[in-house]
């Protein structure tokens, strides 16, 4: 296939999500940096559990500020870095021509960028929830090791904790029922409308310059369900539907393909401009196996994350067995990592496997 024109890969829209992300992962850390500091404070006292009983409201009300301080610069936040994924999918076709931008719809962009400031303000309470339980928990956990009488409380609390995080006590349900981690949802949430607008944003400008058929391009570890739409010629407006373009037929509306599961979240498949007598369209190098490689590093990303997550939370209990239990744990994972990147190719990206305090 031709170089040139590319369209957006929508993957590549995450870049403008920097501040709004930062802003969500501190004040994820913060939360639970929050109930840990509360747990820790007084540790070595008398009545240590009758105190923190107290403490519920007091916790409550830190953890609301920590989201209310969030929520307030979000839609200035989502507003911006949507407006730049519409404006970089744009420029991919404006830069073929004049460079001039001439397919701008302000009004579609702010409303995906309302709908993303909405879903993320939608987290504020039933996270705090998670958090609240997480604190109550502990307290009730910590007492009842404590009972055996062969435990510190200081190692007892660092227990507590790090077993309720590993359990997820910390995750708050969507409305579909999966259960994120703050910082994974807002994550999730942010690519997914900057990948559309960067890719609607490119495709506004195609149609204002009465340019309607696109090829899918090529990608290296395509999922099962991108993987049927490799190589083929889709109509922006579905007119073209039908048409056939240099021997090659137009076989759907690019909507159909949407709805069929093509750009779901972290897809990397571009919708070029098809040129005709210029566009080449190659057959597609299908590599299941990459794209499981690729999984398996993401898996063990994840997991680096929340190690190091529970760490900086068993870190306020100050030395305990639970801390250095999560070390080893990392070490040993680290090496994982090495080991599978080593043999796969795989790129290792090592601001994948820290969570926003350790950055």
């Amino acid at each position: 296939m031709a170089e040139s024109p590319r369209g957006v890969n929508p993957a590549d829209a995450a870049v403008v999500l920097k501040a709004l992300l930062d802003t969500w992962d501190v004040a994820a850390e913060r939360m639970i940096a929050t109930v840990a500091r509360r747990l820790a404070q007084g540790i070595t006292s008398d009545g240590w559990a009758e105190v923190k009983a107290r403490q519920v409201l007091a916790i409550r009300d830190e953890l609301l500020a920590i989201m209310a301080r969030t929520d307030t610069s979000t839609p200035r936040l989502a507003a911006a870095a949507l407006e730049e994924a519409r404006r970089l999918g744009a420029s991919r076709i404006a830069r073929g021509t004049n460079g001039i931008l001439i397919g701008s719809r302000p009004e579609v962009v702010q409303q995906l960028a309302e709908q993303l400031a909405g879903r993320l303000a939608a987290t504020m309470l039933p996270v705090v929830r998670a958090h609240e339980d997480t604190f109550r928990r502990a307290v009730t956990d910590t007492e009842l090791l404590m009972q055996t009488g062969t435990i510190t409380r200081r190692d007892a609390v660092a227990m507590s904790v790090d077993k309720l995080l590993a359990d997820g006590q910390d995750r708050f349900a969507d409305q579909a029922g999966r259960r994120w981690h703050l910082d994974s949802y807002v994550r999730m949430a942010g690519r997914t409308a900057a990948g559309q607008v960067a890719v609607q944003g490119q495709l506004d400008e195609m149609t204002a310059r009465g340019l309607d058929v696109v090829v899918v391009s090529d990608s290296p570890r395509e999922c099962h369900l991108c993987r049927p739409w490799e190589g083929k010629l889709l109509s922006i407006s579905g007119v073209s539907v039908g048409s056939e373009v240099d021997g090659h037929r137009v076989v759907a509306p690019v909507a159909v393909a949407f709805a069929a599961g093509l750009q779901h979240p972290n897809c990397t498949h571009r919708l070029d401009r098809h040129t005709p007598g210029l566009t080449v369209v190659d057959e597609p190098d299908q590599d299941p196996k990459g794209y499981r490689e690729q999984q398996q590093l993401r898996a063990m990303e994840r997991r680096m994350r929340e190690l190091k997550r529970r760490q900086a939370a068993a870190r306020e209990f100050g030395d305990t067995h639970t801390g250095r239990k999560l070390r080893q744990q990392q070490r040993d994972l680290s090496g994982r990592i090495a080991a599978h990147t080593d043999r796969t190719g795989q790129i290792r990206k090592r601001d994948r496997e820290r969570p926003a305090g350790a950055r």
